[in-house]
């Protein structure tokens, strides 16, 4: 009897087609790919057909186009042609799923017991749900197997913002581990209290830090009320009118967790994208900077220092360190492209610069930015030059205006895993400092829907408003400067 996976891994290894090609034509994780070719894990019956037919397409084209058919008759004992190829790997395909379901229940039917029922539980008393979500949840995630090439992945269709307002218990996310969480959102709550909801979000984001998050529309997934630990756990839970948690469905069997977590990816993989992780190279090969600063208006909330408005010899030193230290020419031509788009931005541009007071203390101490992906250190008297340039390119361009937020208010406790924020009313990002210093987590966030983006902007024009926050134009900045600029410069010196 023919084996699934093997079938599967045999046909992907002759040809040259690679795992997360595999993965983006069938819509699923390269990781679940991974485990239907090595550890027996099979699709849904429901799923089966149209992923053996997308992959009969997809390897059959990769064949003929790069592979010795006869070869390939040779290895897998048919008779195929150019014009029959994809049949007979979608029938190769079905006849070893077929024989791998009829393994896999002689294996069930060989054991005492219902298999459905092993590491099932039903929670319904108060003290119970609450245990299973701040104790056992955690528990799960800190005794699985991630790494940064196979973060382990979490499905989540309950609605954050019912974590964000406490209506659910929080979740928690043991540090250095690698986790990859996919998570619904209900529009309407978020954008109808946005005020308060948005700095719960960033306060949550930025608390995880370490951790991947994907936010999607929960418009298809809102009645799935499910939390999925891929391979671990399954919880099912049944919520009352106002959000709350009455009971959890709780199972830990791997097959059966497997088989739900299949039913339950698809739904996010059809959902809208609201916001999602990205890296450096994926924000480089999209040209995400550049299209970004192309823009006016802009609204930009700094969480590490203020790599912004450096005067021209501090230039020079970050395109030396990003030479010398990372040994990345692309990463100093793009300092230099940017270096020219915003001195014509700070000419003539508008920019609300929101400065975390922790973050300029910090930054005024060490002299830490992180420009673009260039993590350097400016000197004590380049820090002095950066403060008079700040004034000067003030006094030149009035649009340009500061806010220092007093962070010491924030419900975060770590003043490190703050996020900054980019904003420009049409498109948003989210930078991790925290990501340069450690192995785990985003290095950026997308904002992917334009609501998202408008609230973000009106949630930050009201915080101009609030006790926190305290604008600086060029007048009050020259009148703070004139009468602390010599503990300013103290401070710089330490």
């Amino acid at each position: 009897m023919a084996d699934y996976g093997k079938t599967l891994k045999h046909l992907i290894d002759f040809s040259s087609v690679k795992m997360y090609l595999v993965a983006e034509a069938v819509g699923y994780d390269v990781s679940y790919i991974s485990k239907w070719c090595n550890k027996g894990y099979l699709p849904s019956a429901k799923a089966v057909p149209k992923i053996n037919s997308i992959l009969s397409g997809l390897l059959a084209e990769d064949i003929s186009l790069h592979c010795d058919l006869d070869e390939f008759n040779r290895q897998f004992d048919v008779q195929a042609t150019g014009e029959t190829l994809e049949a007979i790997i979608q029938t190769m395909l079905q006849d070893a799923y077929e024989d791998s379901g009829k393994k896999e229940a002689a294996a069930r039917n060989g054991k005492n017991g219902n298999e459905v029922s092993i590491g099932a539980r039903t929670l319904v008393h108060t003290n119970e749900i609450r245990r299973f979500f701040r104790e056992e949840f955690t528990e799960c995630l800190r005794t699985s197997q991630t790494s940064p090439e196979n973060p382990l992945q979490i499905l989540c269709t309950l609605d954050l913002c019912l974590f964000l307002s406490k209506v659910l218990p929080e979740l928690t996310f043991p540090v250095d581990m690698d986790f990859h969480v996919k998570i619904a959102v209900q529009e309407d709550r978020l954008y109808r209290d946005h005020f308060a909801l948005l700095p719960k979000l960033y306060s949550f984001l930025s608390l995880n830090c370490r951790v991947s998050f994907e936010l999607f529309s929960n418009e298809k997934i809102e009645c799935a009320n499910t939390i999925l630990i891929e391979d671990r756990m399954a919880a099912i839970c049944s919520l009352d009118s106002d959000g709350r948690v009455m009971s959890v469905f709780s199972v830990s069997d791997p097959q059966t967790v497997h088989h739900m977590y299949s039913k339950i990816l698809p739904l996010f993989n059809r959902s809208r994208l609201l916001l999602r992780d990205s890296d450096p190279i994926d924000f480089h090969r999209k040209g995400y900077r550049t299209d970004f600063y192309s823009r006016d208006h802009f609204q930009i909330l700094l969480a590490c220092g203020f790599e912004y408005l450096l005067p021209r010899d501090c230039w020079e030193s970050v395109v030396e360190t990003a030479r010398k230290k990372y040994k990345n020419e692309h990463i100093a031509l793009l300092v230099r492209r940017l270096q020219v788009t915003w001195e014509e931005i700070f000419e003539h541009g508008s920019i609300d610069f929101f400065v975390l007071k922790t973050a300029l203390l910090r930054y005024m101490e060490t002299g830490e930015i992180i420009f673009t992906d260039v993590v350097h250190r400016l000197t004590p008297e380049q820090r002095k030059s950066h403060v008079l340039n700040v004034l000067e390119v003030t006094r030149k361009n009035p649009n340009i205006v500061f806010y220092l937020i007093d962070d010491e208010k924030f419900q975060t406790k770590n003043p490190l895993a703050y996020l900054s924020v980019f904003n420009n009313r049409e498109k948003a990002f989210l930078k991790n400092p925290n990501r340069y210093h450690c192995e785990n987590g985003p290095f950026f966030y997308s904002i992917r829907d334009n609501n998202l983006i408008s609230k973000m902007g009106e949630f930050f024009d009201d915080l101009k408003t609030t006790p926190v926050c305290s604008r600086y134009g060029h007048e009050e900045l020259q009148a703070f400067y004139d009468k602390y600029s010599s503990l300013i410069n103290r401070m710089i010196d330490l």
